[in-house]
């Protein structure tokens, strides 16, 4: 007996035999199994109760969005490079090949162009079906139903449409074996398709299933390891992750905070790099788990660090590595001496006008010049320094801060630039280094620049133009280098004019220029700084919500001392708020104007807006004119037409 899977044993009556099942199929809907391969006489069944037409049965519609599914755009991405070889062995031979997603949507089909044209004509293009009760029997049709590689020649295909076709299909599976889809290789010939095409095909949809299931192993452990940075970044501990052999894997962004570098500067460190104690300390935790003192290394020497070391293992009981929860050692000196601790991440805002501030600072990082950083008071020019020194080739060298509004004129020059034993009474025994001396290859940030004494702004320019600093009371140079970032809230064009700041000076600083704008010109920003702000203080994790009023009154007041006055502002009333909920009586006391008299705003800004518009008609628009006119500055005018 033949298998009933194998059509007749005589290859000339085969299609007599076959073509005598589909006439009776056809004349009164009977299916003759004794006639037929039984995948073939079930798959007729099928299409039978499924009522597809036998004549003209083809796809009548084809999805543009059908890659609308990310396993479909996975699936083709995987098989087009194998569809290709696989196309190379029939190429010329009048072939098409087809894929297939398991929903039966046709992902690709390409081959020979008669073939192709003929398969078009049928509408057997990417983006329609080829189920079975769409085009009746075809092998990608049975292999979707029944999950089995299968050929179908001539006459057995249940619509009479593609009794000419010749079919060699097989199913594919993801890594779990569930069907994702199949692969055909089909063509227009009297001959049958012979088994060792089927084990062809059978070849290429094993290649296509292991890039299948590497892409999707591969994307699951991209989204892993997106998921456990998110969650490792978002925790109160500062964490490092050392892998089996003692190289750092992994550190989140409270880590890289505490050791005041970054985390691309160590993983893939030895730990006893980084951590000059850290052998003993590891042959220290088979005696239990507890907080030690790592010794982290610095330029300045080594820093104690508290340090709670947990092993790490398999379900097997395996090594896997150890998690380390790092603490500052209050003890010690602090950690972010002559470092900088922030980074461009920092910054938190939404407005196109820091996007851009932000983009530009991160082009000059790249750079080695002088920067020139201005900007009203509170609004973040050191932060940005920071994040400029953390973004530089200068990253893993000193940050040195210098408030030089704060430095005594006496001592200024001492300070910068140090000073020999015995220069003046009191001197310390063995001289001193001096700022600059201090962060000799790394970053010098000069705050309130503008506010630099003239006789220092010379000895400040003759350390730039020649990148050498002399030490008070010592005759011999000591060469720099070393970057510099200024700031100053002052218009220094005015100090200039009025002979204050050298112009020779303003020259060498601003190299490169940043200006932050105050908060009132990002007013975008102004929520999503709140919401930061009252996390970085909040004591609890209650949600804090906002009345209408106090909305209105922080949207309207101008925020003269910018991010710190907004910083200070939730810090007073999360420390005042008796509810969840932020009432005008909550604000500290000068809003009590704002908050008692809103209707009282309005008119007076409707009054001031009179005003301008009315000394500007005088003044035939002239700004400048109308500015004097009304005893303003002409940048006051122009923000509260903007405001307007």
């Amino acid at each position: 007996m033949r298998d009933s899977n194998e059509p007749p044993n005589d290859p000339k009556r085969q299609p007599v035999v076959i073509e005598q099942a589909w006439d009776k199929l056809v004349a009164v809907q009977y299916i003759d199994k004794s006639l037929l391969r039984q995948e073939i006489a079930l798959s007729w069944q099928r299409c039978l109760s499924s009522k597809v037409n036998p004549h003209t049965s083809k796809n009548e519609n084809v999805e543009k969005d059908y890659l609308d599914l990310e396993n479909k755009r996975h699936l083709l991405e995987a098989a087009l490079p194998h569809m290709q070889q696989l196309y190379a062995f029939v190429k010329g031979k009048d072939f098409i090949v087809m894929l297939a997603a398991a929903d039966g949507t046709l992902l690709s089909v390409f081959g020979d162009k008669k073939m192709y044209s003929a398969g078009e004509s049928l509408n057997v293009v990417a983006g329609a079906s080829c189920l079975e009760s769409v085009l009746g029997t075809t092998s990608p049709g049975i292999c979707l139903a029944r999950k089995v590689p299968l050929q179908v020649f001539r006459q057995e295909h249940y619509c009479q449409l593609y009794h000419t076709w010749c079919c060699s299909a097989v199913p594919l599976f993801d890594i779990q074996g569930e069907l994702i889809g199949t692969l055909d290789l089909s063509n227009r010939d009297k001959k049958q398709h012979p088994t060792s095409l089927l084990d062809l095909v059978k070849m290429t949809a094993g290649s296509i299933q292991a890039e299948y299931n590497y892409r999707i192993l591969h994307n699951d452990f991209k989204k892993s390891y997106y998921y456990f940075n998110m969650v490792v970044n978002n925790l109160p501990e500062a964490l490092i992750f050392f892998d089996r052999d003692d190289k750092i894997s992994h550190l989140n962004r409270n880590a890289t905070k505490l050791l005041g570098t970054s985390a691309k500067q160590l993983v893939g460190k030895q730990a006893k790099s980084i951590f000059s104690n850290y052998e003993g300390i590891k042959q220290e935790l088979s005696t239990g788990r507890h907080w030690k003192e790592l010794q982290f290394k610095t330029r300045s020497g080594p820093v104690g660090i508290e340090a709670y070391l947990k092993p790490l293992t398999n379900e097997y009981m395996e090594p896997l590595g150890i998690v380390c929860t790092l603490k500052e050692d209050k003890k010690q000196k602090p950690m972010h001496h002559n470092t900088a601790r922030y980074t461009f991440d920092d910054f938190v805002h939404a407005s196109a006008h820091m996007d851009t501030l932000i983009s530009n600072a991160k082009r000059i990082a790249a750079m080695d010049g002088s920067v020139l950083i201005q900007g009203e008071s509170g609004t973040g020019k050191e932060i940005l320094a920071q994040a400029i020194h953390n973004a530089s080739i200068r990253r893993d060298a000193p940050f040195i801060a210098v408030n030089c509004a704060a430095l005594p004129p006496e001592l200024i020059q001492s300070e910068l630039f140090g000073y020999e034993e015995g220069t003046f009474t009191g001197a310390k025994r063995g001289g001193k280094a001096g700022k600059f001396e201090l962060g000799n290859e790394g970053t010098i940030f000069l705050d309130e620049i503008g506010d630099m004494p003239l006789n220092a702004q010379a000895n400040l320019l003759r350390v730039l133009q020649e990148k050498s600093i002399v030490r008070v009371g010592a005759a011999h140079s000591i060469h720099l280098d070393i970057r510099v970032v200024a700031a100053t809230n002052k218009t220094l064009s005015k100090e200039i004019e009025a002979g204050s700041f050298r112009l020779d000076l303003f020259y060498r600083l601003a190299v490169m220029n940043l200006f932050i704008p105050p908060l009132r010109e990002h007013k975008k920003d102004l929520w999503p700084l709140v919401e930061h702000l009252i996390r970085k203080h909040q004591t609890t994790q209650q949600d804090i919500a906002f009345s209408s009023q106090v909305k209105s009154i922080m949207e309207t007041y101008d925020w003269p001392g910018n991010v710190r006055e907004l910083e200070n502002v939730i810090v007073n009333f999360l420390t005042k708020m008796t509810n969840q909920t932020v009432t005008p009586n909550d604000l500290p006391e000068y809003f009590d104007i704002t908050s008692n008299h809103a209707e009282d705003i309005t008119l007076l800004k409707d009054t001031e807006f009179s005003m301008i518009s009315t000394a500007l008609t005088k003044c035939n628009n002239n700004v400048s004119k109308a500015a004097k006119l009304l005893g303003i500055s002409r940048a006051t005018i122009y923000r509260k037409l903007k405001n307007y």
